[in-house]
């Protein structure tokens, strides 16, 4: 039986599905150009792993079963190619001994001191070199992109506790990293609270996280201590100041994801 002319053929159908798929690539570059220029601090380095990674999704469109997966499948490539090509700092920070400092009660840092550091742009950035990338990556996901828990634990194919567990970290190893000429230490007072199990949670009240009875333990806390409120003013500085980068580099991220579309539309034309 003759087809009409408006019957697609299937090759035809294969190439419409293969343009639908670019498109989609081509509207998740953004978002990969972005990560991977805020972690990698390389704008060479972070074009290559942004064009590995959309010429790998590409040639592996196939495996896709799930087309609504496709970020979450683009984003854990990326994030294994940025661990794999992060270059240890010579100088980057032990989480045991951050965290044996921010353990002591009589630990502090200059909120002061630690804002005009991260207010830098370099001196953020170098402190954020000197957290290991499994720290670093969700400090720079949550608070310098927006991303949430959720995503993070999907992107690094660990559970979301243990994604909050790394973001709590990270965000106390940047503000070490930042305070570290500054670090000071107080005689501490009796508290409702010891300072540890109220440090251990500040990151969480940040977020919204916690219970009622929590946050009036935490606040009651902070309203007595002399060591912590310096610490809590210092991670919510910090953070805010990731959260200003989103919209920097916009011309360079937009010049890399351009040169990638370009390279894209080569692999699908051949």
């Amino acid at each position: 039986m003759e087809q009409g002319p408006e019957a697609a053929t299937p090759d035809g159908g294969r190439a419409d599905e293969g343009d639908a798929f670019a498109a989609r690539l081509t509207d998740e570059l953004p978002r990969l150009v972005r990560l991977a220029t805020r972690l990698l601090r390389d704008d060479d380095l972070a074009e290559d792993c942004a064009q590995e990674t959309i010429v790998a999704a590409w040639q592996r469109r196939d495996q896709l079963r799930d087309p609504a997966a496709l970020p979450a499948w683009l984003r854990r490539s990326l994030v294994n190619r940025i661990v794999d090509r992060s270059r240890r700092h010579h100088d980057e920070l032990d989480i045991e001994t951050v965290e044996a400092d921010w353990r002591d009660d009589s630990y502090t840092v200059l909120p002061e001191r630690v804002l005009e550091h991260a207010e830098l742009r370099d001196e953020l950035e170098d402190g954020l070199a000197r957290l290991p990338v499994i720290y670093r990556l969700p400090v720079v996901m949550h608070d310098a992109l927006g991303w949430t828990g959720a995503e993070i634990a999907s992107a690094m194919k660990i559970g979301l506790p243990a994604a909050k567990q790394r973001l709590r970290r990270g965000r106390m190893m940047l503000v070490s990293a930042l305070a570290e000429d500054d670090a000071r230490r107080k005689a501490s007072l009796a508290q409702p609270l010891r300072c540890w199990r109220a440090r251990r949670h500040v990151s969480a009240y940040l977020d919204g996280d916690l219970d009622a009875a929590t946050i009036a333990t935490v606040e009651r806390h902070l309203e007595s201590c002399p060591t912590c409120p310096p610490l809590y003013a210092s991670l919510v500085g910090v953070r805010d100041t990731l959260g200003e980068l989103r919209d920097a580099d916009a011309v360079i991220e937009d010049e890399i994801a351009g040169r990638i579309r370009a390279r894209l539309e080569r692999e699908r034309v051949a």
